[in-house]
């Protein structure tokens, strides 16, 4: 029998027994249809963009108490994170509408759970591998099966320069910064280190491309004033 938990909150916890095996859903890359001058037909241009995904856990429910729906709807509403027992590996980026049970029997209902899944699945544990003795070319794997957007943290000082795979990422890190983490997040393409609670961007103080990393081997260096640097592959798969 499949099962899930989201945000922490497992099915078996909440009492949801899932009626069907849960799969998660695919992705593939969005085309744009072009006409072109002359043309009989239309061109379909590969985008590099992938949209959301609609996704439903079928789920029987025997005490639907009002309390009961009212705890459910507590723990399994809004957005967060989902891992389901068919790929316990894997987490899905979700967000779940709101549930609307259907009676079946006396204090007994079927709830399906509705949810818009952002691409893509990620990995439960990533990959994190610690890079501060790679002046020259260290070896990363990305096992995914689509590029990822890693994210790199560093301590340093100056001009700092981060080559993946050929490409050049620099980061200016003033002096008064030495101390700071410098969390460079490739996904949301922003810098930034933590003061408390609160993020300081530094994006303005980045140059060029933020780094991605191609599915299988990538190859990674630096150069500048640094006193450790660690990045997390973050693999993810279609």
């Amino acid at each position: 029998m499949s099962s899930f938990i989201f945000n922490g909150h497992s099915s078996e916890e909440l009492g949801l027994m899932v009626t069907q095996p849960i799969i998660r859903p695919s992705w593939a890359a969005e085309y744009n249809e072009l006409t072109a001058a002359g043309g009989i037909r239309k061109v379909m241009q590969r985008m590099n963009t992938f949209g959301n995904a609609s996704f439903s856990i079928e789920t029987y429910l025997d005490d639907a108490s009002q309390d009961n729906i009212r705890r459910i709807f507590g723990a399994l509403s809004g957005s967060g994170k989902l891992v389901v027992s068919t790929a316990p590996d894997e987490y899905l980026d979700v967000i779940i509408s709101p549930i609307s049970p259907a009676p079946v029997a006396f204090l007994a209902a079927e709830i399906s759970l509705q949810m818009t899944v952002r691409p893509f699945a990620y990995a439960v544990s990533p990959t994190i591998a610690d890079l501060t003795g790679a002046t020259g070319y260290a070896e990363i794997e990305n096992r995914g099966t689509i590029f990822s957007a890693p994210e790199i943290r560093l301590k340093g000082s100056g001009d700092v320069m981060i080559n993946v795979n050929g490409a050049e990422f620099i980061i200016k890190i003033p002096s008064e910064l030495n101390s700071k983490e410098i969390i460079i997040d490739c996904d949301s393409q922003v810098a930034y280190y933590m003061d408390g609670d609160s993020m300081i961007s530094v994006t303005h103080r980045t140059y060029n491309n933020f780094p991605l990393l191609h599915e299988g081997k990538n190859y990674i260096k630096y150069t500048g004033d640094v006193d450790g640097l660690s990045i997390n592959v973050r693999e993810r798969w279609y």
